[in-house]
């Protein structure tokens, strides 16, 4: 049933469609922050992250109000290319890419995914319970992007 929750709030939120991830934008926790909320039943989610390129950041589960699953992530940028190369291109395919994420795995994008000169690629090291991963953009085979995300139960 966790899984299938974070797989629907991966649906709604930062990567969903702009009419979509509008509806579950919610007020920052965290001074200079962009934050999500999604509520299905029980469970509850919430995602915040601050940065635009550079962008840490944390999304956390919880069932009945009691927080049982976190993921962060932290990452940098290519600096060779300029930040309307990301808003316009990286990230709509990055955003693509985590769109068509493993319903089994579903904290980020699938583990190789690609669309014109994009290729995304990531690494996973565990499951659901614990795990650590590398996420990675690549623009005509250089890399532009990349994030480390780590994971796991909360008890």
């Amino acid at each position: 049933m966790l899984l299938e929750f974070i797989a629907k709030a991966h649906r709604h939120t930062y990567a969903a469609p702009d009419d979509v991830r509008a509806k579950h934008k919610c007020d920052s926790v965290l001074d200079g922050h962009k934050d999500y909320a999604f509520v299905d039943g029980e469970y509850s989610y919430h995602d915040s992250y601050a940065g635009a390129v550079w962008a840490p950041g944390r999304e956390v589960v919880f069932l009945r109000g009691v927080p049982v699953w976190c993921m962060s992530y932290q990452g940098q940028h290519n600096s060779a290319f300029d930040s309307d190369f990301f808003e316009n291109e990286a990230f709509p395919f990055l955003k693509k890419a985590l769109m068509n994420f493993d319903d089994a795995m579903p904290f980020r994008g699938p583990s190789e995914f690609s669309s014109g000169d994009f290729k995304y690629v990531f690494t996973l090291d565990g499951d659901y319970a614990y795990f650590k991963g590398l996420e990675e953009v690549f623009y005509k085979s250089e890399r532009v992007f990349f994030q480390d995300v780590m994971g796991s139960l909360i008890k």
